[in-house]
């Protein structure tokens, strides 16, 4: 492709013009007609003439335009675009308190390691310093979580504010997720079967928290998260009570997708099956509402029943303390050692196929691996 470009004057000051895909393109440089204004006007010629033959030409021209200040600027501090960014993440998202509370700090570490740099300032040297100094008072887990986010924002911005280009955070993030790579998965202590049926017997007769023992009974026996059982409505699950659809979720009393943001639906069985059956027939409920509320009819707060049930009935067994959300690691483990198919668990838990094998591996059975060529009964097969 041989792009034709040429320099227009404008009254006193410079133009370019060129075409693309068929339409007139034009791009006022506001510098003066004279012998230095037309040489700086060649270098930028040069500049789109080699980026729409190599086909990285900007068709939104903010690459090519003077970074503007003043109103409607297009050159900000690091700190103003990511605020822009976080109004423009409101706007798409419904936001938990929490997730505001973490944006805002976000926001904040930017302020401490950036200042008043501006975006387009911010190179891969700069990030790296940044990110470096973040690390000595945060984990790389957390690091890790809210680059993502950081990233997503010059992202975002690539074509609307001057930033750097290619994204100067890429390569943080990169070294982040090759340092998450290299850990050693840390394994999570499942409950054992007499641990949980402690558990469930003290739920069960205790005189203040007994309305919990069907929800810790389905925890246990679907590997949902927490959170997942909680949002469970009557309309999710099918009409025998054998599947149930996970698709949506409840934190702190606040409605949400679940982890992955991706639904999925889950066999039950007969113990849970009986369990939904019992409850149906004493509470009468209606299609939307939730299967498992709190004594108060309104959905569970997790922190409550974690931090006053849960807490108080672990106590009163003498069992390690680990959270609710171990139901579902404890599950996860004994169904693998009883052999479960690893590939259709992660499809029930919703858990990611290399992750559950990653962190799982140990509850696998290893007695048999291969099978033997020797084996005369395999001939036929």
């Amino acid at each position: 492709m041989n792009a034709k470009i040429w320099i227009e004057p404008t009254g006193k000051t410079l133009r370019l013009v060129w075409y693309y895909e068929g339409k007139r393109q034009r791009l006022s440089l506001g510098i003066p007609d004279n012998p230095i204004g037309r040489a700086l006007a060649a270098k930028k010629m040069a500049e789109i003439k080699i980026d729409l033959e190599s086909g990285y030409y900007d068709p939104t021209l903010l690459k090519y335009r003077p970074c503007k200040l003043g109103a409607n600027p297009t050159q900000i501090s690091a700190v103003q675009l990511f605020e822009k960014y976080l109004t423009h993440y409101q706007q798409q998202r419904s936001l938990t308190p929490g997730s505001v509370v973490k944006l805002n700090g976000i926001a904040s570490k930017l302020q401490l390691f950036l200042g008043d740099i501006p975006a387009n300032k911010v190179t891969e040297s700069v990030a790296t310093k940044a990110v470096a100094q973040w690390s000595e008072s945060a984990s790389n887990r957390t690091v890790k979580e809210y680059l993502y986010i950081i990233k997503g924002c010059w992202d975002w911005a690539k074509d609307k504010y001057s930033v750097a280009d290619p994204n100067p955070w890429d390569d943080s993030l990169t070294r982040s997720r090759s340092r998450d790579n290299n850990r050693v998965p840390k394994q999570p202590k499942p409950f054992t079967i007499a641990e949980f049926q402690a558990i469930v017997s003290a739920f069960t007769n205790h005189p203040q928290y007994s309305h919990y023992t069907d929800f810790v009974l389905f925890l246990a026996n679907s590997a949902c998260r927490p959170g997942e059982a909680a949002g469970l409505r009557w309309k999710h699950l099918g009409a025998d009570y054998a599947t149930a659809w996970i698709g949506e979720s409840i934190s702190r009393r606040t409605q949400k997708g679940t982890k992955t943001g991706k639904a999925r639906t889950i066999q039950l069985n007969p113990v849970l099956k009986q369990i939904l059956i019992s409850r149906y027939e004493r509470l009468e409920p209606k299609p939307d509402d939730l299967v498992f509320p709190s004594p108060k009819g309104v959905a569970i707060d997790d922190h409550n029943f974690c931090n006053r049930a849960w807490k108080t009935i672990l106590t009163s067994c003498h069992i390690e303390y680990r959270t609710p959300y171990n139901l579902r690691h404890s599950a996860i483990s004994h169904a693998l050692a009883q052999g479960a198919n690893p590939i259709a668990l992660a499809e029930q838990t919703g858990h990611d196929k290399r992750v559950l094998l990653s962190t799982y591996a140990h509850a696998i059975d290893r007695e048999v691996l291969f099978v033997s060529i020797n084996d005369r009964n395999l001939e036929d097969r």
